[in-house]
């Protein structure tokens, strides 16, 4: 039998190991308060409307891959045009029946998902947050715990036990203190992970966000300028 003192030495560890692990425990709200708490932080962020975005895709290598014009909806549709490096045009759409990827116009069976499901950005309600959350197969009234690089993090539409890095549930990751979203998982093993929120025209949007797909190499799009639609965009020169 384990002596007594090696018993609680490796029960101290173990206390140590775990609360490096976990984010600060505390009373989880409800999924209704998560909910309505992010609503709340993108109507203040004034990103709950149609936004017009210009990009720029990065590869690995820091190269520029791809620049192009977006419009994200949060009534659904979201649409994403992109000039690539070699002089082609791809599209990215993102409606309710799926995710579609045509370049030079003909449709592209295999491709990456740049697009992010930006309702979850854009939801001025928690009602419109559930849904979209709903509709990507989440649950929209389960809650977790999780922590994403330096965030402690309520996870809406929860995550699967084990590293937090992997989740295969569809969830929004949102910082507890600063009520921004810092991550998305769409259930499928695409990942979103989402930067530092910037203020451009009186609207406060993740500066930049990282793609891993499994399957395809990491790419990382910067927002270059973002804008309500109904403002004219700066042209990136």
């Amino acid at each position: 039998m384990m002596p007594w003192a090696l018993r609680a030495g490796c029960a101290l560890l173990l206390g140590g190991a775990l609360a490096i692990a976990a984010p600060a425990q505390g009373a989880v709200p409800s999924a209704e308060k998560v909910r309505k708490a992010v609503a709340a932080s993108n109507l203040a962020g004034k990103r709950a409307q149609p936004l017009l975005v210009e990009v720029a895709l990065l590869a690995e290598s820091g190269e520029v891959a791809a620049t192009g014009q977006g419009r994200l909806d949060p009534a659904g549709a979201s649409r994403l045009d992109l000039t690539l490096a070699d002089g082609r045009t791809e599209t990215h759409e993102r409606t309710g029946q799926g995710y579609r990827v045509t370049r030079g116009g003909a449709p592209v069976e295999r491709a990456p998902e740049l697009l992010p499901p930006v309702r979850l950005l854009l939801a001025p309600s928690g009602d419109a947050l559930a849904a979209a959350l709903g509709d990507l197969g989440g649950d929209p009234e389960r809650v977790d715990l999780g922590v994403e690089g330096t965030s402690d993090c309520w996870v809406l539409g929860g995550r699967n036990p084990g590293p937090f890095g992997a989740n295969a549930l569809p969830s929004l990751w949102v910082d507890i203190d600063s009520r921004q979203p810092v991550r998305i998982d769409e259930g499928n093993g695409t990942h979103f992970r989402l930067g530092p929120a910037a203020l451009q025209n009186g609207v406060r949007f993740p500066a930049w966000l990282e793609v891993e797909s499994s399957g395809w190499p990491r790419w990382r799009m910067e927002i270059r300028h973002v804008a309500p639609a109904n403002a004219a965009p700066a042209h990136t020169p």
